[in-house]
């Protein structure tokens, strides 16, 4: 009753709260624009994360210091006046309520083995799985399919001919590059250009260049083939490659003139070596990212002619030339991506050359104002589901280190850190982005801005989001370990452990075999062979059913006889025999399981009885409700009679339980004396139960018929006195005979009329 007021005294103070805040707004009009709200929104988030993440920990620090540097003195609370009266009706109201949810209670209940395992995983689905919900809605609302699309428009647009331009595909030898250049990168650029429009794609007007293109070559010193691969030059040299046995003062003046024949390793920053730090693995070579001779193009048609004419007399590209990589960045207004495009070309040995194109569809500009309530509100949720998970895994970790040990635990460290680092990536990003704005903002026509540093930041977060995910549902194992499936086979994993252990590095070294011989016998007839990595790797594809890109003509290069055993062995001893005896031992291993779990069977309740038990205040609550209420139903039916049959009909339901527990022909055998006593002993408390629940009803409707609330408030045996004065003691035992006399004479004039 207490409850129910400060519930009502609460919901009052809300509505006196909310009720003039709402008329103030609709009346004085006032209403913000979406970009001060959305940044509302995230100053409110931020100072929610400050608070969490910064305040508190300061916060409890500055109280520790004090209280350890000032203890204060120990505190006694003042003793409390016993109350002179009892409400009794209150008493058994409250006794009632705990012996009806002691009635469920038997014996199979104080299992505590099972009890506090269920209570870890309760614990466990209440915080992961708010997290795991949030964490795939997060993920699922960042996908976006218009970068599909994007990607797969500018492949076709650089790949294919078209009507103004030709295709990368169409690049055959390297002197056919400058004339891809100037027609497809130079002038359909600048085709819709003039005096009051911004220079667009021919076939893409809303799709405009950021900075110019970037040509980068790579120049070997030894044109001769190796085994490791190619040794790549850092010379200087002048213009037409000669070598630079002189010093010329002017160089740095005319830069322009001379940077095509200097290496550019020396203008890297700190983050450019972090980041691009990588090999562009082609067909031939690996080719660095960080070495080579970079020649930059400009915006207009002119100078652009200038500039390849430079590099043509000037024997640019020469025999020594090993790749040519063409870096741009593009930006389509309309749907707000950048495209980061590398279109490689490759020289061989034998004349023609490889083209090879990398689209990266990116939405780098993801503002406060441009995201949506939903995502904005969604973010605020994940970051309060994250704080919560953090908080309990400190706080766990804190006073339990011993709980370290836990491979559970372990799991969830690298979670929190798998977030941060996500976090931590997102954040830098944003800065890197605004900070290549401002650049753009400023930038003359003749700089290369290179936004492929923030995106190796976005492609490496998304690679931790998925090992985020992958960690996530893995966490999950622990919480569906009250399901006897998953025990089952976490047992039979655990079994199986050093056989399939030995098994699978069996399997491995068959593989690795045989892809060692199928790369020496058809690796320079076979584009799937030609690699012992590649081999090896359409060897697992194909034991696992990816078969459409494996024909079997690409193996019979040794001969044809050859060419069936090699064919008939990946078919069937890889794809059958092998995966097929993987198979069959973790089959023996869940029978096995399964056996030792029938050997000796665990009397005790499921998991969803201990939370119909653990959290009964909730499930009466929706019990409650006018939709989970039932009516009674007479059915031309005596009470007694229907009773009668649901009590049929739960033993019928009992026996069928048991019949299909056990089995029909050894249920009777499996049972037990043991068992027999537990349920003898569950029906006697069952009972006693009910027992002392009728007697308290009684009580209480006794109370309630002859209003006889300031009756004997002691009167019950299983009421402790705690009233420890005398003299309360003794005048509530006097008030309690005067009553009860008091009583007596009021009955008797009502028996002698009766």
């Amino acid at each position: 009753m207490v409850r129910k007021q400060y519930l009502i005294k609460l919901a009052i103070t809300l509505v006196l709260i909310a009720l003039p805040i709402t008329i103030m707004g609709f009346t004085a009009g006032f209403k913000h624009e979406d970009l001060k709200f959305k940044t509302m929104l995230a100053c409110m988030l931020t100072a929610l994360l400050f608070q969490y993440l910064v305040g508190d920990p300061v916060r409890f620090a500055i109280l520790s210091i004090d209280e350890a540097l000032w203890p204060s003195r120990i505190y006694i609370p003042p003793r409390l006046k016993k109350p002179d009266s009892i409400n009794r009706v209150d008493f058994l109201k409250q006794r009632l309520a705990s012996q009806r949810r002691n009635l469920v209670i038997s014996s199979r209940y104080r299992n505590w083995a099972f009890n506090e395992e269920y209570k870890l995983i309760a614990q466990d689905l209440l915080i992961y799985g708010p997290y795991f919900i949030c964490l795939m809605i997060m993920v699922l609302m960042s996908r976006d399919e218009t970068q599909y699309h994007n990607t797969r428009g500018i492949r076709s647009l650089f790949w294919n001919n078209h009507t103004d331009y030709y295709g990368l595909k169409e690049v055959y030898f390297l002197n056919q590059l400058y004339d891809f250049i100037e027609s497809t990168l130079v002038i359909a650029f600048n085709a819709n250009s003039s005096r009051y429009l911004v220079p667009g794609w021919v076939h893409a007007e809303q799709t405009v260049m950021l900075g110019v293109i970037r040509l980068r070559q790579l120049l070997v010193l030894d044109p001769k083939f190796e085994w490791l691969g190619p040794t790549f030059s850092e010379m200087y040299y002048l213009p037409n490659w000669t070598l630079p046995y002189r010093r010329l003062h002017y160089a740095k003046k005319y830069w322009r003139t001379y940077e095509p024949w200097i290496p550019f390793t020396d203008n890297f920053k700190y983050l450019d070596r972090v980041l691009m730090n990588f090999d562009h693995v082609g067909y031939l070579h690996r080719y660095p990212e960080l070495v080579g001779y970079v020649s930059l193009l400009a915006r207009s048609v002119p100078n652009n002619m200038k500039i390849l004419d430079f590099l043509i007399e000037n024997h640019w590209l020469t025999m020594n030339t090993s790749a040519v990589f063409l870096d741009f960045t593009l930006y389509n207004v309309d749907v707000n991506l950048f495209t980061i495009c590398t279109l490689r070309i490759e020289k061989t040995p034998f004349g023609p050359v490889v083209p090879h194109m990398e689209v990266d569809s990116l939405r780098l500009l993801e503002e406060t104002d441009q995201r949506s309530y939903t995502s904005l509100i969604f973010i605020l949720i994940y970051a309060v589901v994250l704080i919560q998970f953090a908080q309990s895994l400190v706080l766990k970790m804190w006073y339990e280190p011993r709980l370290l040990k836990d491979v559970w635990n372990m799991l969830d460290i690298i979670i929190l850190v798998l977030n941060v680092i996500v976090i931590v990536l997102v954040l830098a990003g944003e800065w890197l982005v605004n900070h290549m704005l401002v650049k753009v903002a400023g930038s003359s026509k003749m700089d290369f801005i290179d936004f492929r540093v923030p995106s190796r930041l976005y492609q490496l977060c998304v690679v931790m989001v998925g090992f985020l995910i992958c960690t996530t549902t893995l966490r999950l194992w622990r919480v569906l370990q009250f399901s006897s499936m998953f025990k089952l086979f976490t047992r039979s994993l655990f079994l199986a452990r050093a056989g399939m252990i030995s098994t699978a590095m069996v399997i491995v070294l068959f593989i690795m075999g045989y892809g060692f011989a199928v790369v020496i016998i058809n690796g320079n007839n076979s584009e799937h062979f030609n690699r012992v990595v590649k081999a090896i790797v359409m060897c697992m594809c194909f034991a696992f059913g990816f078969s459409n890109q494996v024909r079997p003509s690409e193996l019979f290069h040794g001969g044809m006889v050859l060419g069936i055993i090699l064919y008939a062995i990946l078919a069937f001893v890889v794809a059958v025999l092998l995966m097929n005896v993987f198979a069959s031992l973790i089959n023996d291993f869940f029978i096995m399981s399964k056996t030792m779990r029938d050997a000796e069977p665990e009397y005790g309740i499921n998991f969803f009885q201990f939370l119909r038990v653990e959290y009964a205040t909730l499930f009466e609550y929706f019990l409650r409700l006018p939709c989970f209420r039932g009516r009674y139903a007479r059915n031309k039916r005596t009470v007694a009679e229907n009773v009668k049959r649901k009590l049929d009909s739960m033993d019928a339901n009992r026996e069928m339980r048991q019949r299909k527990f056990w089995g029909d022909q050894i249920m009777h055998e499996k049972k037990s004396e043991e068992i027999e006593t537990i349920n003898y002993h569950d029906r006697g408390e069952k009972l006693i139960k009910v027992g002392k629940l009728l007697s308290d009803q009684l009580k209480l409707l006794e109370i309630l018929m002859f209003d006889d609330v300031d009756a004997d408030l002691l009167q019950d045996d299983d009421y402790d006195l705690d009233v420890q004065d005398p003299k309360q003691k003794k005048k509530c035992c006097q008030r309690s005979k005067s009553k009860s006399k008091s009583k007596d004479q009021t009955k008797e004039p009502r028996e002698a009329q009766v």
